[in-house]
């Protein structure tokens, strides 16, 4: 800012002047202040006003006329230099007192000389226009960050569209040719993100006539990225599902996929994936875990609720970690109408009023009073049940899938 542009006037008196001559000086301008100088330095100001008053008074002449002006400068005054900014010259002015508010304000530039004087509305001025600049432009980058939200919010809606076409839309039937009501397997699931996008992925792939592979994982973290790494966990488990590896085997084949994909140098990025095959014939469930939540096994018949835990001190880490980490394949057996709930850790890790997590056991019995009801029944109201529970709904997201073997195998008649 060439603050010489705001200077209005340039009148002064030297400070060893009479009052009498200042007066005379303000008679012939009307000007309402002059600048009090010693040579070309000012020392302040004096004030039309206050010079009238002073000598107009009854023996104010005779008393006041030839004393030097510098006996009656105005209380304060305000020096800015052509070198301050406007931030700071702004914030000087405003700064004074009110009864001093609307003097003007002295200019000196660089070494203290005398250049004029700026009248304060002319700097009250500046200010407004700066101030109507600002908020213009503020206006501008509030539209453009309106805009550039509103794409972000069609952007997200296209992510989670294209995210949940990677859901099974209809389940298979198994074998292929019955209908979903002679299916030995029935399916039903909640997907519940907690933001537009899911860190959770479940899916259902046929292995066969009779056997039907079952993926379950969550990503470390919520929002776009860990979405994006959803995708590549659907791509991968696609693939290694053509090489007819047993579950522990398919998930060290996505774990080695995912750490080519994500190196270790490019920052941590893991998945609690779990990794199940449904055997219709044998009526047997075998799993591998890579550090993902036990699916709970439902035994109807023999009113049972409990984990398919792993062995304590299994070492089963997350995908993305250990390159070359085992995993290892664990079977069990099923009766007919048993149903296995896969999920993930939103569901459990919800808090009641009182700060107590809801936890994996809390889930179990949450279950166990349900288990006379159907499948779809099961997994809607194990989910009602667990958001009555939580005082703050579900911070997570929660992906709960739950597998029923109906009928016997080969060997039943």
């Amino acid at each position: 800012m060439d603050w010489r542009t705001l200077v209005g006037h340039s009148e002064a008196v030297q400070a060893t002047e009479s009052t009498d001559t200042a007066f005379e000086k303000f008679r012939d301008h009307q000007k309402e202040y002059m600048a009090v100088l010693e040579g070309r330095t000012p020392v302040g100001i004096c004030a039309r006003r206050e010079i009238g008053m002073l000598l107009g008074g009854r023996y104010g002449y005779a008393l006041f006329a030839r004393k030097p002006v510098r006996a009656h400068l105005a209380p304060s005054s305000l020096s800015v230099s052509v070198e301050m900014s406007v931030d700071e010259v702004l914030r000087a002015v405003f700064s004074r007192a009110p009864a001093q508010f609307y003097d003007d304000v002295i200019l000196v530039d660089g070494a203290g000389l005398y250049l004029g004087l700026i009248h304060v509305h002319e700097l009250v001025r500046l200010q407004t226009s700066l101030l109507q600049a600002h908020v213009a432009q503020l206006q501008i980058q509030r539209r453009e960050i309106a805009e550039k939200n509103e794409q972000m919010e069609m952007d997200l809606a296209l992510a989670r569209e294209m995210q949940l076409t990677l859901l099974p839309r209809v389940f298979p039937a198994f074998p292929p040719e019955a209908g979903p009501e002679a299916s030995r397997l029935h399916f039903a699931h909640l997907y519940l993100p907690s933001t537009a996008v899911s860190g959770d992925l479940f899916h259902v792939l046929p292995l066969g006539e009779t056997q039907a592979g079952i993926f379950i994982c969550d990503v470390m973290g919520h929002g776009v990225r860990s979405a994006l790494i959803t995708a590549m966990m659907r791509v991968l488990v696609q693939e290694a599902c053509t090489h007819g590896d047993t579950p522990g085997a398919l998930l060290s084949r996505v774990n080695r996929g995912l750490i080519e994909i994500i190196p270790a140098e490019k920052g941590v990025m893991f998945v609690t994936a779990a990794y199940a095959v449904f055997d219709i014939d044998r009526r047997t469930v075998r799993y591998a875990s890579a550090g993902h939540p036990a699916p709970i096994h439902v035994r109807r018949h023999r009113q049972n609720t409990e984990l398919l835990s792993l062995p304590k001190g299994d070492f089963n880490p997350a995908l993305g970690i250990f390159p070359h980490a085992p995993f290892h394949d664990y079977e069990r057996a099923m009766e007919h109408g048993d149903v296995v709930l896969f999920h993930t850790d939103g569901l459990f890790e919800v808090e009641d009023g009182e700060g107590r997590q809801l936890g994996v056991d809390g889930l179990v019995e949450c279950v166990r009073t349900l288990v006379d009801l159907p499948l779809c029944g099961l997994v809607e109201e194990t989910v009602s049940a667990v958001q009555t529970y939580a005082t703050h709904g579900f911070d997570d997201d929660v992906c709960l899938l739950g597998v029923e073997m109906t009928g016997g195998g080969k060997d039943e008649a």
